[in-house]
């Protein structure tokens, strides 16, 4: 379901126009064993170029008995802010009544993005708020799974317009996850790989990766972190978020562009069976210019 693209500026009025980014799926996978399946995005909308608002709704899914859900939706939506001015973004990814092997299940899984990008000319790093975003009855093993989510983590946007990814807190913040990989007891080979970090790619990005859980309180298995690692089924990884700047050119009047992708659950089998799963998966992007004509 989609609707037409709300009253925004055109190009051409003179006006500051914005160009919306984002996507949402409920579930992907690919199982090697028992049996070989790729299971593409589904339930996926997608937003790009002007404003509007799609909306889908996943209709029950199952993989023989590896793999179910029993439905949930998605949603992008992007207009003009109605509280500031700018642009906002909202991007929306449910998922009821999961199911993993009867291993992990949750009746309700739940990741949102809500981004506002200020005009062009009044600054370029977005506002991003993860408000709703949560687990109805997580369980691993049927034993009730309790987060340390910390939804607050990037903070507010800084009236200076200074990147998430130089801000000292979120900077401080970033380093107290990695000592909680650290401080683990036998740390895996794997977890150098999953461990939160703030990097440059030496091609105009950098990527900050973590999670909105600081802690997991109680679980079945070895905790490490965000990641949950569980003998005879794999590994776990909860709530991860990976913020992305890509350099702009100033010389240019190209902003710096940030990209917030959230995925709620990502699953790695390796004993009871094989493959890869991701649950909620949710994307926000966008990027303004200056507008054309009079």
């Amino acid at each position: 379901m989609s609707a037409l693209p709300n009253d925004l500026p055109m190009v051409g009025s003179g006006k500051p126009i914005h160009n919306y980014e984002a996507r949402a799926d409920v579930l992907s996978a690919n199982i090697e064993q028992p049996l070989r399946e790729e299971v593409g995005a589904q339930a996926q909308v997608i937003l790009h170029g002007g404003g509007q608002y799609q909306f889908r709704q996943a209709e029950p899914f199952r993989l023989e008995g590896i793999l179910s859900y029993k439905g949930g939706y998605t949603q992008v939506a992007g207009r003009p802010s109605a509280k500031t001015e700018g642009f906002t973004t909202l991007t929306t990814s449910v998922v009821e009544c999961l199911n993993v092997l009867d291993v992990v299940t949750a009746d309700r899984v739940v990741a949102q993005i809500s981004t506002t990008h200020p005009v062009y000319g009044k600054g370029q790093v977005p506002s991003v708020t993860f408000l709703g975003t949560r687990f109805d009855n997580l369980r691993i093993d049927g034993r009730r799974v309790e987060l340390d989510f910390n939804l607050d983590l990037l903070g507010p946007r800084h009236d200076d317009d200074r990147s998430y990814l130089d801000d000292a807190n979120v900077n401080r913040r970033i380093l107290e996850q990695q000592g909680r990989f650290s401080v683990a007891d036998n740390l895996p080979e794997w977890a150098a790989g999953e461990t939160p970090s703030i990097k440059s790619d030496g091609n105009g990005h950098r990527q900050l990766k973590c999670s909105l859980v600081n802690g997991i309180k109680s679980c079945p298995g070895v905790p490490f972190g965000h990641i949950i690692h569980l003998p005879h089924f794999g590994r776990i990884a909860l709530v991860e978020l990976s913020v992305t700047q890509a350099y702009g050119d100033p010389a240019a009047k190209v902003y710096d562009k940030y990209r917030f992708r959230l995925t709620m659950i990502r699953i790695n089998m390796g004993c009871l069976a094989e493959g890869t799963v991701s649950v909620a998966a949710a994307d926000s992007n966008g990027g303004g210019s200056k507008g054309g004509g009079n």
